[in-house]
This record gives C-alpha cells, structure tokens and sequence, in this order.
C-alpha cells in the first residue's frame, strides 16, 4: 500500500489553500487522507466526516450514473492522468450543488500510482455569483504556491499555462518522486 504521507510543508500549503481540495491515497475504494477547510465549507462535512471514505459519499440518489461512470473510467484507466468532470452533488445539509471536479493523478518516480489530488468548485454558486474569473486568478496563484513547496522537496509539479487560463477546473499534475 502507498504510504499516504506528503512533506509537512506541501501539507501545509494544501491547507492553506482557497481553493477546495481532497487527496485521497490510491489504495482499495481510494479513501480520502487529507481535506483541506476550503473543501469542508464547500460540502459542508468537517474532515473527521471525509477521512477514510470515497468521495461518492457527496453524490446521492440525483448523482446521474453518467457522472459517475466517467469517474470510474478515469480512475480504472492507467492511461489518463488529469480528468474534469462535473458531478451533481450534496452537502451535508442536502443542498444539491453541481461540482465541478478536477481529478489529477499522483505517481511516484517509477510510475506507481500514490494519490489523486482533486480540486472541486460549486459552479452553480460560482455561475451566479458571476466569480469565475475571480476563481480562475485564484486557482492560478494557488497553483504557483503549491509548486514552489513541491519543489522545495523534490516533488515534481508539473502545468499547463493554457489550461488554467482557460478554466477554473485546472489543477497540476504532480509526480512523486520515489526517495
């Protein structure tokens, strides 16, 4: 099994962020190891609910399957490494918001899936407010941070400029290096 430990710094940076973000260590069901607090105010769970469960427990009886399969592709398919998908969620007092996920996997140095980072946006609540471009400069500069704690432990980040001009949904692809 991957050991589910990130450097205290990067930890730290993931926390720090604005922006709602999950991790969850690649091992049966992909359970959740970390949360940060943008991502238990957006759902409304506190991280002693998320630990240890699969992210479905934010889809509920309205989730299509659709949305679902799309996921369950992606992570099965060792060939994909980023993936953006929208998902009907709930949080934790019932609301229905539509999520839009960016799915990124993590691989140590020999190719060995350790994580999948994920970076979720009510786009319901951003579409009106009219925030997304306000959100797209925050992921940007989030995304900036979190690749000079990486680098500052031989974790490789890696990006596209283009994508995260381009969308809210965008967060980097980051190789772990085996030590």
């Amino acid at each position: 099994m991957p050991d589910p430990t990130l450097p205290e710094a990067l930890r730290a940076q993931i926390a720090r962020s604005r922006i709602a973000i999950s991790l969850a260590a690649a091992m049966p069901d992909m359970p959740l190891c970390m949360v940060n607090d943008a991502f238990c105010r957006l759902t409304g769970f506190d991280a002693d609910d998320s630990l240890g469960r699969n992210c479905r427990f934010l889809q509920s009886s309205a989730t299509p399957r659709d949305q679902i399969g799309a996921m369950s592709r992606f992570l099965a398919d060792d060939a994909q490494d980023d993936g953006r998908f929208p998902v009907m969620n709930r949080t934790r007092d019932g609301r229905s918001f539509m999520n839009l996920v960016f799915m990124s996997k993590l691989r140590g140095g020999d190719g060995t899936l350790r994580f999948v980072i994920g970076s979720q946006f009510d786009v319901t609540a951003s579409d009106a407010a009219g925030t997304i471009a306000r959100d797209d400069v925050a992921l940007s500069r989030n995304m900036a941070d979190l690749r000079r704690a990486a680098g500052q432990f031989g974790l490789i980040m890696s990006d596209s400029t283009g994508l995260i001009a381009r969308s809210i949904s965008t967060l980097a692809r980051i190789t772990l290096r085996d030590e």
